[in-house]
């Protein structure tokens, strides 16, 4: 007689996974127990198939940690049928034992655990479009690191060599004067010319693909997708076409936030808050927040005190009471707060209105 096969169909597996290059530490536990943590090979199609062979048609639950690695996990693992969810390490609660022995077969087992307890909270799943999207504007933010990085390596060679920049090109924006300046200056020797000629190069070459890579971010405003929220966004005093870009593949839909409270959260304008007994703490902005979207609003703000009167009154208002740098705060946040009226509603904003 042949053997039974054993029937799963009613079984949850709670499926915590530790990503890492080379391989990942999987985790599995029933309803009752702790069936296995080993290692594997680093693709969801190996998981499978050893779900698959020992636990055929279970319903599976599936966690891991928001990485470099991105979603195209979680996607294959959804495409297999099974529940899937990517968490911010930041929302996991960790021990100091934890802390100080941590291994990957330890994170796996506790997010295993976390996941079964139902106290896991899953991060936005961007769709693929918008995170194809989200990509092109971030080469751009780092294109931009890289040109900053190579301008001030050219001005540490005249600094360390003693040789002064004249005033009118001593600041930040390189005009065709100074780049021209900096290939006919007298240098005392060829080995600082050769390596200021190559710095220039890579200059040049950075400089390029910067711009050309910005001209593609500025053309996703007038795709379908964004046309419309685009044009929303651009009423409203101090947001740019570059910050539209941002916010529209940043947010990709503001519905996910159910209401302000929440995209403030996330953007991360709000105080740390320490309430216990008869004290009442309030300090500095969270350091949970979403640092891009957070500091190019903060720019935003400071060109909206200049562009919108009402901003430029409530900065002068709070200035009585604040620091400016405090101030700003409170203006980027109320600018947010024009953002998710304007999204939310599909309403242009009025200027002169609060």
């Amino acid at each position: 007689m042949g053997t039974k096969k054993s029937d799963f169909s009613n079984a949850q597996l709670y499926v915590g996974i530790d990503v890492h290059k080379k391989q990942w530490t999987i985790t599995i536990l029933t309803k009752d127990v702790h069936h296995r943590t080993f290692s594997q090979p680093p693709k969801p199609e190996a998981l499978k198939i050893y779900l698959d062979r020992w636990f055929p048609g279970a319903k599976v639950s599936c966690a891991y940690e928001a990485s470099k690695f991105g979603f195209w996990i979680c996607r294959e693992l959804l495409s297999y049928g099974y529940q899937c969810i990517v968490i911010n390490p930041a929302d996991i609660p960790t021990s100091s034992e934890e802390r100080t022995n941590k291994t990957d077969s330890r994170d796996s087992r506790k997010i295993a655990r976390l996941l079964k307890s139902g106290l896991l909270r899953a991060i936005h799943l961007p769709n693929q479009q918008t995170e194809t999207d989200r990509q092109l504007f971030r080469f751009r933010k780092k294109l931009w690191g890289d040109l900053v990085r190579v301008k001030n390596r050219i001005k540490d060679k005249f600094i360390f060599s003693g040789i002064p920049i004249p005033a009118k090109f001593d600041n930040s924006y390189w005009a065709k004067a100074f780049l021209h300046w900096l290939k006919t200056v007298e240098l005392p020797n060829t080995q600082l010319r050769i390596t200021l000629n190559s710095l220039l190069e890579q200059y040049h070459f950075l400089y390029r693909h910067f711009l050309k890579t910005s001209i593609e971010v500025r053309k996703l405003q007038k795709v379908e997708r964004y046309k419309t929220n685009a044009k929303l966004l651009r009423t409203i005093p101090g947001i740019g076409p570059l910050t539209t870009v941002q916010l529209l593949t940043e947010l990709q839909d503001i519905n996910r936030f159910k209401n302000f409270k929440k995209l403030n959260s996330f953007i991360g304008f709000k105080p740390m808050i320490h309430a216990s007994g008869e004290h009442d703490w309030r300090g500095r902005m969270t350091y949970r927040r979403h640092n891009a979207l957070r500091s190019a609003l903060v720019e935003c703000a400071w060109t909206s005190i200049v562009k919108d009167p009402v901003m430029q009154q409530r900065y002068e208002e709070l200035k009585k009471r604040h620091i400016p740098k405090r101030a700003i705060i409170i203006i980027a946040r109320k600018l947010l707060s024009r953002i998710y009226f304007v999204l939310k509603n599909q309403q242009p904003y009025k200027l002169g209105t609060g």
